[in-house]
Formats: structure tokens, sequence, C-alpha cells
């Protein structure tokens, strides 16, 4: 494999890896992705301009295949589609480097996280979950001195609600511990669906 991917997190971390091996039949162990040999875990999107040796050095046998979330204006000074790949495109023209490609989540068009690409590849018989969210949401949309809870704790909830109730079940449903190739909770083979179909396409020419 002739890549290495640099994203932002660990959900996003793990992801890729399931998406890889159920997609590519390329495995990543435990090991590997722990000392990021393969799928590297930036921390954060504005991390990525510490790793000049690294993508230029380190590994410059590689592309190097980056995933960044197009973030809304709340959360960044690196706000939406455009501006994430303004990010990227300029910091590597500084480096004078050619070898990358870029994919912004959620959907490569859209503003959103990682989060919101997983509230998209659930298994759908689940839907009922995100639907009493919203309604929960709206219910403390009325009361401006409440704050919405994040994305990442939508996430979360839905898995607390379809995992067990025992230490070790509550487990799963944290980043490090997510399996995103268990059926009964994602379903993220469906080419039909485009967010799934929109990052296949795209690492098909990376790795076809």
């Amino acid at each position: 494999m002739n890549i290495k991917i640099f994203c932002e997190g660990i959900s996003d971390q793990r992801f890729l890896r399931d998406f890889l091996f159920v997609h590519y039949k390329i495995a990543i162990s435990e090991e590997e992705l722990k000392k990021n040999n393969v799928i590297y875990n930036l921390g954060s999107w504005n991390k990525l301009k510490n790793h000049k040796l690294r993508i230029t050095n380190d590994f410059s046998d590689y592309t190097s295949l980056i995933f960044l979330d197009a973030d809304d204006e709340k959360v960044t000074d690196k706000p939406g589609f455009d501006a994430t790949i303004k990010f990227v495109t300029e910091l590597m023209a500084t480096w004078n480097w050619s070898k990358y490609d870029i994919f912004v989540l959620p959907n490569h068009q859209d503003t959103g996280t990682v989060e919101d690409l997983l509230e998209n590849v659930i298994n759908k018989k689940h839907l009922q979950i995100f639907e009493c969210w919203n309604e929960f949401e709206n219910c403390l949309s009325k009361d401006k001195s409440l704050t919405i809870p994040a994305k990442k704790s939508k996430i979360y909830s839905y898995l607390e609600c379809l995992h067990g109730v025992t230490n070790q079940e509550k487990d799963k449903c944290k980043d490090p511990n997510r399996d995103f190739q268990d059926e009964s909770l994602w379903d993220i083979k469906n080419l039909e669906n485009p967010y799934i179909l929109k990052l296949k396409t795209f690492l098909d020419k990376h790795l076809k």
C-alpha cells in the first residue's frame, strides 16, 4: 500500500481502518494503529502543519491522504469545505509538496464533521434513536440559556442505547473501542449511500 493517511482524531482513525478492511481487505493491526504507522492521528486539524518532515521526508515514497473536518465557523477558524481545501493546498505549496490528496469530511462537499458522516452510515433500523435525539435537541433549543450537546455526544448516545449496561459494554461506545465492521450498528458497505460512495471513489484513486 503506497499511501499514508492523516486524520484529525481517534474516531476518524478507527473508522478509516475498518473502511479499508471492508472495502479493500487491507488489515491494519491494533498495534499499527496505536503506533500511527499507516493512519496517523493528528489530534486536531491545525497540527498537520507540524508534520512537514514526516510527510516530505519519512513518508516521501508514499502519497499522503489527508482527512479533515469541514468545521463550521463556531468551532474553528477554518470553516467549511472551501476553507479546509485552501488550508491544505496552501500548506503543501509552502512545502513545495505535491504527493498528497485531501478528502474533506463528512462528504467532501458539506460543512460538518466525522460525526455527521457517522450519523449517515448507521444501520437504518436504528433511525428512531436519532429521531428521539432530534426531539431532545428541539426541546433544549427553546431555552436559549441551554447548550445543545456536541455531536460527539450524539454518536456516543447512539451506541450507548445499543450496547449493554456493564462497564465492558459501555467501553465499546468510546472512540478507541468502536467497531465499524459491526453490521448491527453500522452500514459501511452500502455503495448506494452517497457518503460511502464518495469516500470509496476517493480511495479508489489511490488503492486500485
